[in-house]
């Protein structure tokens, strides 16, 4: 599987499921058997996407829905994942927005039986897009500021135009450090290798020459067009543009044997070319004869070489801090990965959780699940404990997608006997709901609890008649046990009576679920101390 989930995206859009993009191919990308097919799975899993990997026979094709992700052989090269949909008697294979017509005996052919099918939960539209707005109001505000610009300068329009040039420069000057950045665009996948004889990245990334070691093509045109985009802002406030347009005009002359050089380099030295290079030594071509033609005059003033000089090497040192920043924030991006994909190793946490002394817990009547699994998680709960919310959704979450082959035992800690008489009856009631009326409604009470944590109020909502010489003992059998063996602290998770291993994120667990349930080892011979 490619590092591409075009096609699983666009799927999920065709479904009206709205997720963060960014959040899952991080996600994806940090799963310990990525890129596999398994990765996809279980991160749709995380995001409470119920989804299921089948394997359908090439007759079996008419049987399946209108549209769905399945694994093709390619033309070239290895299987990939694609987007099926079928209108009428046509099936459409979509991949990186790319659309063909297959028939159905084409698509046969290519079938290799794997099919991944999602299914829209009722907890998907609550996944939040960490997207911010911004993106989306930086370009009207730069918009609005050119227009400003242009309102008030209107009397020096071909100066105001040139900006046009310098904008684009910087464009294509992100464009070809677009991993330094995180851009990602197929349309400029696409642009750079648009022959066989074409390929930014070889260009952009050569080291044959010494000197690129230092410096390279890419630093020195965000660095000039940064500085005229600058330059010509304030010579144009300043209302002395002839005297810009002087240097200007030196310096991209100067820059002909750079361009020059560029070309030879592609030509001969990698034998390739650089689409991106070439389109921006276009662009300074373009405003060579742009400057020549529309500003003839020349006006060199020594105050104002001082002030471009300034500009330009404060561009060049803002240049050199930010991508080291942007150098910095990719390898803590690649280090980050690698972390968290160990740390998601099963292997790994299943010898950390072995190293750990198993202990017999409490009993405890309230059992979510399946009660005959021979996995149990147990969790030792406040109520009244902070960190418990988040630990009691992530069991919901783990629950939901294993309802039916997982058990979870949940364990109070709370003495009593020492509480006042209002949390003692809160406490009565939250066991006899469970006991009463059964794991949906305790679950809906506990839920209600951890959203708004009045007693006064859940009392009042949930009060139903208890037995407290039925419901005390097992709260101070369960609080006697947590003194003995030194578990003060809540929450407390446990696996088949192994602690859970400090040093992991709870949330951790959810990727683990699936491979315990298929473990041997965590599979329980003897029930009766449970």
């Amino acid at each position: 599987m490619k590092d591409n989930f075009s096609s699983l995206f666009q799927y999920l859009k065709n479904e009206n499921i709205n997720i963060d993009q960014d959040e899952f191919e991080l996600q994806a990308q940090s799963h310990p058997d990525y890129p596999s097919l398994l990765s996809i799975i279980d991160t749709l899993s995380f995001f409470n996407i119920e989804n299921g990997a089948l394997s359908v026979d090439a007759t079996e094709i008419g049987l399946l829905p209108e549209q769905y992700l399945a694994i093709l052989d390619a033309t070239l090269g290895r299987p990939e994942l694609y987007f099926i949909e079928k209108q009428a008697n046509a099936y459409y294979a979509a991949k990186d927005h790319n659309r063909k017509i297959l028939s159905k005996d084409e698509l046969e052919k290519r079938w290799s039986k794997t099919v991944i099918l999602v299914e829209k939960s009722d907890l998907t539209d609550v996944i939040p897009s960490n997207k911010s707005k911004l993106a989306g109001i930086l370009p009207v505000l730069c918009a609005g500021m050119f227009a400003l610009i242009l309102l008030q300068h209107l009397a020096e329009i071909k100066s105001v135009l040139f900006l046009i040039f310098p904008i684009l420069g910087i464009l294509f000057s992100i464009a070809a450090l677009k991993d330094l950045f995180g851009a990602k665009s197929k349309l400029l996948n696409n642009f750079c290798n648009i022959t066989a004889a074409s390929s930014c990245t070889a260009i952009i990334d050569s080291k044959k020459w010494k000197i690129f070691e230092f410096i390279n093509f890419s630093d020195l045109s965000i660095v000039f067009f940064s500085s005229q985009l600058f330059g010509l802002l304030f010579f144009l406030l300043a209302r002395n543009t002839v005297s810009y347009f002087t240097f200007q005009k030196t310096l991209l002359f100067c820059a002909v044997p750079i361009l020059l050089l560029s070309v030879y380099y592609q030509k001969n030295i990698e034998k390739k070319w650089c689409p991106i290079c070439l389109a921006i030594i276009a662009v300074i071509i373009c405003e060579l004869a742009f400057a020549m033609l529309t500003q003839p005059s020349y006006d060199l003033q020594i105050d104002s070489l001082v002030i471009f000089c300034f500009i330009l090497f404060s561009a060049a040192l803002g240049w050199h801090k930010l991508k080291k920043i942007l150098a910095d924030l990719k390898d803590m991006k690649e280090s980050q990965l690698k972390s968290i994909r160990f740390m998601r190793n099963y292997e790994i946490f299943k010898n950390n959780l072995l190293s750990q002394e198993r202990n017999k817990l409490a009993f405890s009547p309230i059992i979510l699940g399946s009660r005959e699994s021979e996995l149990e998680i147990s969790i030792i709960t406040s109520p009244f404990c902070s960190y418990c919310k988040e630990a009691h959704e992530m069991l919901e979450k783990i629950l939901l997608a294993n309802k039916d082959s997982l058990k979870i035992k949940i364990l109070i800690n709370a003495d009593i006997e020492n509480l006042d008489e209002e949390k003692r009856t809160f406490f009565r009631i939250l066991m006899t709901l469970y006991l009463d009326k059964g794991e949906d409604y305790f679950l809906k009470a506990f839920h209600d609890w951890f959203e708004n944590k009045s007693i006064k109020d859940w009392i009042t909502k949930y009060s139903i008649p208890f037995d407290v010489h039925k419901i005390d003992p097992i709260y101070q059998q369960q609080h006697q046990w947590c003194i003995a063996n030194d578990s003060h602290f809540t929450p407390g998770l446990f696996i088949n009576e192994y602690p859970y291993p400090r040093f992991y994120e709870r949330e951790s667990l959810f990727f683990f679920v699936k491979e315990l349930l298929d473990d041997e080892l965590f599979k329980i011979k003897d029930h009766a101390w449970i």
